[in-house]
């Protein structure tokens, strides 16, 4: 019993696991995300693993994060034109201070015998 505890922990495999139910158009999982999670939402994660549904805490945890993803689409939506705006802005800014740093073709300086004529 203490060792199924100890794989509770380490978030290895629970006694009487199925396969995953939700396989919901096969996406590769390629990319690695650690997270630290308080007690109540790690409870929340073993419980969809100990009801059979996911196989794992990553399984679990992955299809948490896509469905509060999808459930923000609106505002990813927002901030993706926001940030649009923001990269043409400092497209603009990056122009103006090119511009103003550029030199200038023609300098103002007075000839060199310029003063001898008065």
């Amino acid at each position: 019993m203490a060792e199924l505890e100890v794989e509770k922990q380490k978030g290895g495999p629970r006694e009487g696991c199925r396969k995953q139910r939700h396989k919901k158009g096969e996406r590769k999982r390629d990319n690695v995300v650690m997270v630290r999670v308080d007690e109540g939402d790690l409870k929340r994660i073993d419980a969809l693993v100990d009801s059979g549904q996911f196989s794992s805490r990553s399984e679990a945890a992955a299809f948490l994060i896509s469905e509060g993803i999808k459930s923000k689409q609106e505002m990813f939506d927002k901030m993706a034109e926001k940030i649009s705006q923001i990269q043409e802005l400092r497209t603009e800014l990056e122009a103006m201070i090119a511009e103003d740093t550029k030199p200038s073709e023609t300098v103002n300086q007075k000839p060199d015998n310029a003063g001898d004529n008065q």
